[in-house]
């Protein structure tokens, strides 16, 4: 027993320092994060609000929004959209093989009719377009009909080949924007040149109420696996992708909501449609071709603008959704490896990819072989108390400290969840979460790794949507 015994303190001791590691990273992003986000909301926004909905000469925007199978939520979506205050948009639809009524829902509430669009060759599109459709009575409002290859990228290079404006806003079918968000997210375009692509916060739109596709009341839902959700969302955009983006050193841009400037994703060839994870593809890839050019550049995070999304409701449709999320990291990192470790690519070579290595892709098996040595030293009495707690403060304790940093930032500066019952709400997700989610939740990722590993085929998943709740 005597070896058994020492095994089992090392490798604990071991993952004591990892998690440690881990934390204090997530520390020094949380410094970081709070004083962007201080600066963000000390400035007047509204003043530079109405002087960009103002100004004739603000870059356009043409909004994408790739679509498979949405039709209990497109009408809302497309409505919000075309409300928004902006002073030049325009919105593509792409509707990617659907087998719902999506597109027969938007050519009725909006009277579509088929016209021809000059469409640009140099990216190119593997699905073949169907037929193209304009509103006549909102002509800001284009509709792409194509053949699926089972790739939400392809969608999206169909709807860059047609879009005419500066900057391109990626947004998903199931998502709605706050009416403001556009000029917020705008902004730094306007204010440095260098500014190749901006992203904004995600959060869960379940439990919202929604009227004339605004949200108008946010709701923590009752399912404990949505409010888990609404937390790791706080603590990836207003701690890890703010953080990162202070440091000029941001891998992802979520595919919900994204602004790039359109010239810059053309160059490169737009969206790489074999790739699950498109939307961190995208942004490596503009890092790599800045740095390789030589060109000054910016990758930037807005924490207010929000973009309100669908999260799945049952657990066997978030394991799909995560085990592919984490398939897709694997293979970009893999495919951008000679980047990881390299001066020449900034921090996001030499800081931000490994620590996605270390703590994301190996994170999730470091998790699950705590869990087997813990359970092999408590059966056999071969872990010493001490250790058993410094495992505990480590691995949960912190991670719920982690969590409860997140909804600080967000109370204090934006207050999205009003309600003493949210923050409750979220407050015992935050505690329950490390007991069961985070197990769970590496048990996929690891999956995903492996699928990454095996180099298995996967495409999009089909996620039953339950639509807004009306007012």
């Amino acid at each position: 027993m005597t070896a058994l015994t020492t095994l089992v303190s090392v490798v604990t001791v071991v993952l004591v320092v990892y998690y440690l590691i881990y934390n204090l990273v997530y520390i020094l992003l949380v410094v970081r994060a709070g004083a962007a986000i201080t600066d963000e909301v000390a400035w007047p926004a509204e003043l530079t609000q109405a002087l960009t909905f103002a100004n004739p000469l603000a870059p356009g925007v043409s909004v994408i929004v790739p679509a498979h199978n949405e039709e209990a939520v497109i009408l809302e979506s497309v409505t919000a959209l075309l409300r928004l205050r902006y002073p030049r948009t325009e919105v593509v639809v792409v509707d990617d093989g659907s087998r719902d009524r999506t597109a027969a829902v938007l050519v009725e509430a909006f009277d579509l009719v088929p016209e021809r669009l000059p469409v640009s060759e140099s990216i190119e599109q593997e699905g073949a377009t169907i037929e193209t459709l304009r509103s006549r009575t909102n002509p800001g409002l284009v509709v792409i009909r194509k053949e699926s290859v089972g790739r939400r990228s392809d969608a999206v290079n169909a709807g860059l080949r047609v879009a005419s404006n500066e900057l391109v806003c990626m947004i998903d079918a199931d998502s709605i924007l706050d009416p403001d968000a556009l000029l917020h997210v705008v902004q730094p375009f306007i204010d440095d040149d260098r500014v190749v692509a901006a992203g904004g916060v995600v959060l869960p739109s379940n439990g919202a109420i929604v009227r004339d596709g605004r949200i108008v009341a946010t709701r923590v839902p009752r399912s404990l696996v949505v409010r888990t959700q609404v937390l790791e969302y706080l603590r990836a955009f207003l701690v890890g992708r703010s953080g990162w983006s202070s440091l000029n050193g941001l891998l992802i841009i979520s595919g919900a909501f994204g602004i790039f400037r359109r010239q810059a994703v053309v160059d490169l060839g737009g969206l790489d449609a074999t790739s699950l994870a498109e939307d961190a593809d995208l942004v490596v890839g503009l890092h790599r071709m800045m740095r390789d050019r030589g060109v000054p550049f910016r990758v930037v995070f807005s924490p207010e603008p929000v973009c309100w999304t669908e999260v799945p409701d049952r657990v066997s449709v978030l394991k799909r959704q995560r085990e592919r999320w984490s398939q897709g990291l694997g293979e970009l990192l893999w495919k951008y490896r000679k980047m990881i470790g390299r001066p020449r690519y900034g921090v996001l070579g030499v800081i931000t990819m490994p620590y996605f290595v270390l703590f994301e892709l190996v994170g999730p098996f470091v998790e699950l072989l705590g869990v087997a040595v813990v359970a092999v030293g408590l059966v056999t009495g071969t872990l010493p108390w001490s250790l058993l707690w410094m495992y505990v403060g480590a691995s949960v304790l912190l991670a719920t400290l982690g969590s409860l940093a997140a909804m600080l930032v967000e109370e204090v500066s934006f207050a999205r969840y009003p309600r003493t019952r949210d923050v409750a709400a979220l407050l015992w997700a935050a505690i329950a979460e490390p007991f069961w989610f985070h197990f769970v939740h590496s048990w996929w990722r690891a999956v995903g790794v492996l699928r990454a590993l095996r180099r298995k085929e996967s495409e999009w998943g089909e996620m039953t949507r339950a639509g807004f709740t009306q007012s």
